[in-house]
C-alpha cells in the first residue's frame, strides 16, 4: 500500500484501513533500505587474454583468483588462445575481470 499511495492515494488509504490498520497510511513509516537484499549471488566476470575480451563467465560472488582462473581455462573460448603458450602474468579484479597475459606462441 505504501508504494501505491503516491499514485492512488485515496484507493491506497481505503485498502490500508480494510487491512486492519487504524492510523492513516500517510503516517506509516517508509520501508527501510536493505543493501544486502539487492546483492546478487553470482557475477559476470570478463575474461581477457592479452587484453582482448575472449569470454564472459558467470561465477559466484567473491570467487577466489585460483577458482576464477581454473574456470576460465576450462572454457573453450579462452583455452583456444592460451594453449601452447606460457601464462606470464595474471591480473585479477575481484568480481569484475580476469586478464591472462601470455607469451606469444
Amino acid at each position: 500500500m505504501l508504494l501505491l499511495a503516491p499514485f492512488a492515494p485515496h484507493l491506497a488509504e481505503e485498502l490500508w484501513h480494510r487491512l486492519g490498520h487504524r492510523a492513516s497510511l500517510a503516517r506509516a513509516p517508509w520501508p527501510a533500505w536493505d543493501p544486502a537484499a539487492v546483492l546478487e549471488d553470482r557475477v559476470t566476470i570478463a575474461v581477457q587474454v592479452n587484453g582482448k575480451l575472449r569470454a564472459t563467465l558467470e561465477m559466484p560472488r567473491d570467487v577466489e583468483q585460483t577458482e576464477a582462473q581454473r574456470t576460465a581455462l576450462a572454457d573453450e573460448r579462452v583455452r583456444r588462445h592460451v594453449d601452447g603458450a606460457e601464462v606470464r602474468k595474471i591480473i585479477f579484479v575481484k568480481n569484475k575481470l580476469l586478464n591472462l597475459v601470455v607469451a606469444a606462441k
